[in-house]
């Protein structure tokens, strides 16, 4: 539920897998509003967001047991928060 929350306030409306190895983060935003996000997180984590038009896709996530995948996706949307005022 934590996560669906953080989801939420980032701007993300739908978080589902993709093939067996991405997660798909949809999204109505822009890449300006996307950048803002990005840039609070740390270097190892950006190459992991890729932005296209409607969606975010976080690379390599899939590999990673269910509970490690959330605990990794809380994190991040954590340091996309500071880029809220």
């Amino acid at each position: 539920m934590e996560l669906k929350q953080l989801a939420k306030k980032l701007g993300f409306s739908r978080i589902k897998p993709e093939n067996k190895q991405h997660v798909v983060l949809e999204t109505a935003m822009e890449e300006p509003a996307w950048n803002l996000l990005a840039a609070n997180l740390p270097d190892n984590l950006k190459t992991r967001f890729v932005y296209s038009p409607g969606k975010v896709t976080v690379r390599g996530l899939e590999v990673f047991k269910a509970d490690q995948q959330l605990q990794n996706l809380i994190d991040a949307f954590g340091r996309m928060q500071g880029a809220i005022p």
